[in-house]
């Protein structure tokens, strides 16, 4: 996208597209997801999820309201030391926010 785009432009192109993959994630695990989205104990699928999740909040202001499966899920990774341990803002190669 380079420069031709505004930041506004791509976070709503960035929206669109994690909006119909969260779409179709949200009706796959809305019956069937536990705690973590394949059961009560976090698997390879949430490993995969979480950072998805996390980036389409935080790096593109992404509203979940209308994903609750999805929302619950990630409240759920928020609890997992590990999950915590793993944030971008954790790790020893981090750009300080100064």
């Amino acid at each position: 996208m380079g420069d031709k785009f505004s930041r506004d432009e791509k976070i709503a192109w960035s929206q669109h597209h994690i909006a119909r993959g969260f779409t179709a994630l949200e009706k796959l695990l809305k019956g069937s997801a536990g705690k973590y989205a394949t059961g009560d104990e976090p698997l390879l699928a949430d490993v995969f999820l979480a950072p998805q999740i996390f980036a389409a909040i935080n790096r593109f202001q992404m509203d979940m309201s209308a994903y609750p499966t999805l929302a619950r899920i990630n409240e759920a990774y928020d609890e997992l030391p590990a999950f915590q341990a793993a944030l971008p803002a954790r790790q020893p190669d981090a750009p300080s926010s100064a």
